[in-house]
């Protein structure tokens, strides 16, 4: 198994992924020089840069010369994944969360009582924001790009929750075709498996230094903490995390991966 009952795996530190994250810093450093990217991107307030796609990394995740750390490829190569896409830059600022463009008011409670807590791919569609799997991701590789203190807005994971989206989404897709899949409604599939991870799955503060990284399991649920330190200093600007979200190459494997 890949990811076991809790539905993550740390890598540990590792120079290979200090030289990666260094890289990627400095590319998102010349990013928030582009004032159009901070007028698209810089968002909730100025608490958060969302920076989805904005790290011009090949295909293969690297930088030229500077490789995607072997230890990260060699966990990715074990899953049937599309070329990798442009890796997000995810950028928490101090105050995080304030309201988002659009957040109802009840929106806005979520992200700070529940940090947002989701599942990638399940995308909003419509006006009535209907969910549907459009995007079957093959996992979720955080990528930590500085360091920073426990309490500035790290991610959240319900540990197993996984098992649980798993289980309830074979009930809605096990006699679609999977090229039909991204037609089927899961809206309320989703909030009811959701609410049941809330109450029998436990959440699990990730905290990675620079030099390390995570892979989330695709069904995992997971969120953003709200910024509650006041620590001053250095390491206290900002939190810094590139994400990749590579898709599967077959969409079945979305409820196979274990």
């Amino acid at each position: 198994m890949l990811f076991g009952d809790k539905g993550y795996v740390k890598f540990n530190y590792d120079e290979q992924i200090v030289k990666w994250a260094d890289c990627a810093r400095e590319k998102g450093s010349e990013i928030l020089a582009n004032p159009g990217q901070l007028e698209e991107w810089l968002q909730c307030e100025g608490t958060w840069f969302v920076g989805v796609d904005v790290l011009p990394n090949d295909p293969s995740g690297g930088f030229g010369k500077v490789k995607l750390p072997h230890i990260l490829r060699k966990f990715l190569g074990k899953i049937n994944l599309k070329p990798y896409h442009k890796a997000q830059l995810s950028i928490i600022y101090p105050g995080y969360p304030r309201p988002r463009l659009g957040d109802s008011k009840s929106a806005f409670e979520y992200r700070l009582k529940r940090d947002a807590a989701h599942v990638d791919g399940l995308l909003p569609v419509g006006a009535q924001k209907r969910r549907y799997l459009i995007e079957p991701h093959g996992v979720i590789l955080g990528v930590p790009l500085n360091n920073t203190h426990p309490g500035a807005s790290p991610i959240v994971v319900w540990k197993g929750s996984h098992r649980i989206m798993q289980k309830e989404f074979l009930k809605i897709f096990s006699n679609v075709p999977p090229s039909d899949w991204k037609n089927i409604d899961v809206t309320e599939t989703y909030k009811n498996a959701r609410r049941h991870c809330f109450e029998n799955c436990e959440r699990t503060v990730i905290n990675s230094p620079l030099g390390s990284g995570y892979a989330l399991h695709p069904l995992l649920l997971h969120g953003i903490t709200p910024w509650f330190s006041s620590k001053q200093g250095p390491d206290s600007l900002s939190r810094q995390v590139a994400y990749f979200r590579p898709l599967l190459n077959e969409v079945q494997d979305w409820l196979k991966i274990c």
